[in-house]
Parts: C-alpha cells; sequence; structure tokens
C-alpha cells in the first residue's frame, strides 16, 4: 500500500497516517475499526469459552456423601439434644461442687478427699452381711489405692498458694511420706483412681445407700480430677488435628462405650427368661471391663482423641474387649446381643484409626526424606 500524496510505501497502515508527509490514509480508519471489532469479537469469544468452561466446571455437582459420612452426620444431629442437656447438667454439678460455702469447709478445698472419704464410707457399709459391695478383692484395690491418692492430695494442698479456697494452713507431709518414689507421685493415679470409682458407680448402679454413695463418689471425684484430665498440655496445642475424619471416629466411640456400658446392666447369665439373671456386671472381670471402657471413652474426648494413647495399648484393649465378650456370651440372654453392637463399632473405630494413623506417618516419614538435603557424598558425585 502507497500513499495517495508522496507515494511512499506505507508499511503499518494502523497509525492513520503517512510516516514519511504525514498525510491521513484514506480508509485507514475503517480498517483499524475492523480490525479491532475483529480482535474484539475474538476476545468476547475467548472469554465466553472460558466462562462457559468455569460456569460447567462450577455446576460440575460434588460426589455424594459416603454411607459412614451420612451416619456420622446423623449420630451428630441426634447428640446435640443429649449434648445440651449434658451440659446444663454439667453445668448445674460444677455450681454445686465450686460453691466457696462446700469448698471452704473441706481440707485444702480439695473435693478428692471428700471423694475418698465417700469411697470409704461406701466400704464400711459393704462390709455388713445384708449389704451387697464390690467384693474383698476390689475392696482392698480400693483401699491401697485411695491411700495412696490420699497421700498425694495432702502433697499438693500443703503447697502455699495452690488451693483457692483455703481457709487454713495445711500441715506439712510428713518426712517419711515425702520421700516416696516419684513414680508413685504421677498425678495419673488419682485420675484412674477416679476412672475406677466411675467404673464400680456404673456397675453399682441401682437404689441403696451403697449406690449412692458410689455414685456420689464418682460424681466428685471425677469433677475434679476430669478437669485435670481434659486440662490442654502444650502438647495437644501443637497437635495438628488431621482432618474431620478423626473427630467422626471419637464419636463413635463415645457411641460404642455408651451401648457397651448399659448393656452390663441387663441379663448376662442364663435364667427362665431372657430378662431376668445375673447381670453383666457380676460376670468375672467386669470391672476391668467397665474400666477399659471409660478409659476409651475419656481418651476420645479428649483434644488429641484416641492419639493420645499408643497403638499397642488401643490393640490390647480391642484385644481384651473381644475376649471377655466371647468369654461370656451367651445367647439366650439380653446383655450380650446389646453389647455386641457397641462392641463391633469399637473394634471399628480403633482398626480405623490405627490405619490412619499409620498412613499419616507414613506421609510424614515420605516428606522428611525429601526435605533432607543431600550428603557430601552427593555434591562430591
Amino acid at each position: 500500500m502507497n500513499c495517495s500524496h508522496c507515494g511512499q510505501p506505507i508499511p503499518d497502515a494502523t497509525y492513520g497516517v503517512c510516516l514519511e508527509c504525514g498525510h491521513p490514509i484514506e480508509g485507514a480508519g475503517d480498517d483499524a475499526s475492523n480490525t479491532g471489532d475483529e480482535g474484539a469479537g475474538s476476545e468476547d469469544y475467548n472469554a465466553a469459552d472460558y466462562g462457559t468452561g468455569d460456569e460447567s466446571y462450577a455446576d460440575e455437582e460434588p460426589p455424594p456423601p459416603s454411607p459412614f459420612e451420612r451416619l456420622s452426620e446423623v449420630l451428630a444431629l441426634a447428640l446435640a439434644p443429649v449434648r445440651d442437656v449434658a451440659g446444663q447438667i454439667g453445668d448445674a454439678i460444677a455450681g454445686v461442687l465450686d460453691d466457696p460455702r462446700l469448698r471452704s469447709r473441706l481440707p485444702g478445698g480439695s473435693l478428692s478427699l471428700l471423694g475418698l472419704g465417700l469411697v470409704g464410707l461406701a466400704l464400711l457399709l459393704s462390709a455388713l452381711p445384708f449389704v451387697p459391695g464390690i467384693g474383698l478383692p476390689g475392696s482392698v484395690v480400693m483401699v491401697l489405692g485411695g491411700v495412696l491418692v490420699a497421700v498425694n492430695e495432702w502433697r499438693v494442698i500443703s503447697q502455699p498458694g495452690v488451693q483457692e479456697f483455703r481457709t487454713e494452713e495445711a500441715r506439712a507431709l510428713p518426712s517419711a511420706l515425702e520421700n516416696l518414689p516419684e513414680e508413685t507421685q504421677h498425678p495419673g493415679i488419682a485420675q484412674a483412681y477416679a476412672a475406677l470409682t466411675c467404673t464400680h458407680a456404673l456397675l453399682m448402679l441401682g437404689f441403696g445407700p451403697v449406690s449412692l454413695l458410689w455414685l456420689l463418689a464418682a460424681l466428685v471425684l471425677g469433677y475434679e480430677q476430669g478437669q485435670r484430665f481434659f486440662a490442654a498440655s502444650e502438647a495437644d496445642y501443637d497437635y495438628l488435628y488431621e482432618g474431620s475424619l478423626r473427630q467422626r471416629l471419637n464419636r463413635w466411640v463415645v457411641v460404642g462405650v455408651v451401648v457397651c456400658s448399659f448393656s452390663l446392666l441387663l441379663p448376662w447369665a442364663r435364667s427362665s427368661t431372657a430378662f431376668l439373671g445375673a447381670s453383666g456386671g457380676e460376670q468375672p472381670l467386669a470391672a476391668f471391663t467397665q474400666f477399659t471402657l471409660l478409659l476409651l471413652a475419656s481418651f476420645a474426648l479428649r483434644q488429641r482423641g484416641l492419639a493420645s494413647l499408643h497403638p499397642i495399648v488401643l490393640v490390647i484393649m480391642a484385644v481384651w474387649l473381644t475376649m471377655w465378650f466371647f468369654l461370656m456370651m451367651s445367647p439366650y440372654t439380653a446383655g450380650p446381643w446389646v453389647f455386641m453392637p457397641g462392641l463391633l463399632t469399637l473394634d471399628a473405630v480403633i482398626v480405623l484409626h490405627l490405619v490412619q494413623q499409620r498412613r499419616g506417618d507414613l506421609e510424614e516419614g515420605s516428606m522428611e526424606a525429601a526435605e533432607e538435603p543431600a550428603s557430601d557424598v552427593d555434591y562430591q558425585g
């Protein structure tokens, strides 16, 4: 294309004028507008294509939830009113036990000493021939454990500035008791004793003064030691909660424990009918089984969940519950049939938890291996 004024060739007509003489080029505006329209049209077309692609991606339906996720949602909805009622009951119990008028009357304001006194009174009443109790072996364990817990609690309340509801200074611990091994001073001993008290309270659940004393002792000890047990440590805060699957598994642990614990109140021994006979709490080693169930529920409710327990401990718990069930199984009573779904739930949750934990350990090991710098030999070739 040449300029109509000077005749020089025009290499680029997009400027609209001749670069040699500055004369306007005829038809350059139309060409530029046409070129712009084509470019705009192409851009609009591309944008439409991209928009269509985004819309199709947005309209894509997510995969349907798995049956386990649906059951977890139903369980969360079903437990919502139960959680609300339990929270209201817990607030009422906390208001009574934290009342300064009650705490000021206790040695050092310690509820643990009050709970130990209730346990001792229940054991004394059980010594009467016509009053049912937990038996001689269980009574010996509770007495020896109670003495150790009382010594450790005395050591705590004798320290200055520890108890909030102290009315007077507690006497120092005798030197003979102060030199006990450090292993006997672990706070987990008092927490395990509280769980054992709750175990006997559940197995002795019923009417009567002894049952009421065990229940009160379980509430008092469980409240104070539970606050210490569920208090989050620095390790719990640093722990990375791996997704919502762990949380759903912990919910199912609580459900399985509740079902199994309820079944121990039902008949397990064969009788004339399926609803009469010795209960599951009267079977051999039932206290150890109930204690295992309470430990599983307690650790499941912690911030770390079942990850607080060593995998070997979880395997031992699952094996024990399964063995005890098959040894005490009686197809002619209602208790074992109620215990079975709870046991299957607990075993399945423990297996899934161990699989997830193993998978997380393998992924963490692979990431650490990838981030590990090469050695000097690798750099030297």
